[in-house]
């Protein structure tokens, strides 16, 4: 099964606001990254609930290292 697709908004004191596609009706979803934990649920205006898993997050802080570092 293939991970959700993710982005990031980075704010200019490095804050991250994760961006999640609604894999049903391709609708961008966002939430502070902070306060996201494993198994956490987005809810779509589509009615779709959206999970994001330990491993979907751990991507995204990945990301947001990298994103700082550069």
């Amino acid at each position: 099964m293939p991970g959700l697709n993710l982005d990031l908004n980075i704010d200019k004191h490095h804050n991250a606001t994760l961006v999640v596609e609604c894999p049903a009706c391709k609708h961008e979803l966002t939430h502070h990254l902070k306060s996201l934990t494993p198994d956490h649920i987005l809810p779509c205006t589509c009615g779709e609930q959206i999970g994001l898993s330990g491993h979907d997050l751990a991507r995204a802080q990945a990301l947001h290292q990298q994103i700082i570092r550069n």
